[in-house]
């Protein structure tokens, strides 16, 4: 987030809006739908598009969320790469930026549980550390 409200496109104050959130670090890909080794599996068939996976988590219900680092911001090649995840049956909602995602060790209240991480690969993450 670049500020802790901005503008609704409707010109309402927010704290979840595309006005406070700054440039795409992550690509976030859900898939709901399949058994967890059948989504991993997608996951790990979306690693020859993009080699920078640099982090799988369970949501603590039914879904796998990869984090895809993009150096390259929203360019064509991540656009393209969304594109493509979509077809083979990710979320379209991660794609706008400020769309709530589960995060690494997070408490998800409703199901008593954290979400863990299943995947990490810390040198995907670069010099600045993420």
């Amino acid at each position: 987030m670049s500020m802790a409200t901005g503008l609704t496109k409707d010109g309402r104050i927010s704290a979840h809006t595309l006005d406070n959130t700054g440039p795409r670090r992550f690509l976030v890909t859900e898939f709901d739908s399949g058994a967890a080794d059948e989504q991993a599996a997608l996951i790990w068939h979306l690693r020859q598009f993009a080699p920078t996976l640099a982090l799988v988590l369970s949501s603590g219900g039914k879904s796998l969320h990869a984090w895809w680092k993009c150096p390259e911001g929203e360019g064509g090649i991540v656009r393209e790469f969304m594109r493509y995840a979509v077809s083979i049956g990710a979320d379209p909602a991660t794609w706008t930026r400020s769309q709530f995602v589960r995060l690494p060790q997070g408490w998800r209240a409703d199901k008593g549980k954290r979400q863990e991480v299943a995947y990490f690969d810390p040198s995907k993450l670069g010099k600045e550390g993420g």
